[in-house]
């Protein structure tokens, strides 16, 4: 025979329990679920991926030493550069006093024109060395330091038949007037170069210099930018 105790008894509430189950079940399964639609669009990705590395490690990395080198080679190919040609018009006055023997024997006058004598502008790149091409690691960037472009004193073309004569005048006792116009006509070339190195003629000779050289270099601008690095132009100081 058992005996009551006279202590209450205690029922038994499950409703904490399962709310502590369900809360559990939840924090696993949505982590889970989440990794499981991103797991299934994984492959495709992680196969671009792959791809995407391999293709760059089998990629040929050129150095830039052997960019510089080949590139130098190539352009002293070209040796000078045209970058302009311009059209001067202009006059030369001669006059040549003679004297001897305390006598005077009088001036000759020569004045002679050229109109549109052809002019050019060239980058010597024979000159360019190894010292010229300067890389900025840090900006990805291969800066080319051209020579300034100059006038090609060689390559001055006077047409004959732009030539003209417009005073010739001997002096009084002076036989000779013919020997003047050929000192004048001697002067022009000087003076047509001189005149073809006017500042604002060189700074448009400048502005052609970086178009004609980043078209030159086009090639190796191509190369570069497969490895994301830029190639700026400029002039030595």
């Amino acid at each position: 025979m058992t005996g009551d105790t006279g202590l209450p008894k205690r029922r038994f509430n499950a409703w904490p329990l399962a709310a502590v189950v369900i809360t559990l079940i939840l924090a696993v399964a949505v982590p889970v679920a989440y990794l499981a639609v991103h797991l299934a669009a994984a492959p495709s990705r992680l196969a671009s991926a792959i791809s995407q590395a391999a293709a760059e490690a089998l990629r040929p990395k050129v150095s830039i030493q052997e960019i510089v080198l080949s590139s130098i080679t190539d352009v002293h190919k070209e040796n000078k550069l045209v970058v302009m040609t311009t059209d001067i018009s202009t006059d030369v006055t001669r006059e040549e006093g003679s004297s001897s023997f305390g006598i005077y024997w009088g001036t000759n006058v020569a004045r002679v024109a050229v109109k549109n004598a052809r002019v050019q502008y060239v980058i010597d790149c024979d000159k360019l060395r190894t010292s010229d091409y300067i890389y900025d690691e840090p900006a990805k960037a291969l800066c080319i330091t051209f020579p300034r472009p100059h006038v090609d004193t060689t390559m001055v073309a006077i047409d004959p038949g732009q030539v003209q004569t417009l005073d010739l005048r001997g002096g009084w006792a002076r036989f000779d007037k013919q020997e003047t116009k050929e000192n004048a006509l001697a002067e022009l070339r000087p003076k047509i170069i001189g005149q073809a190195q006017a500042p604002y003629i060189r700074e448009i000779a400048e502005a052609r210099g970086v178009e004609a050289a980043t078209k030159l270099l086009q090639p190796l601008a191509e190369t570069l930018n497969r490895d994301g690095v830029t190639l700026r132009i400029a002039y030595r100081d």
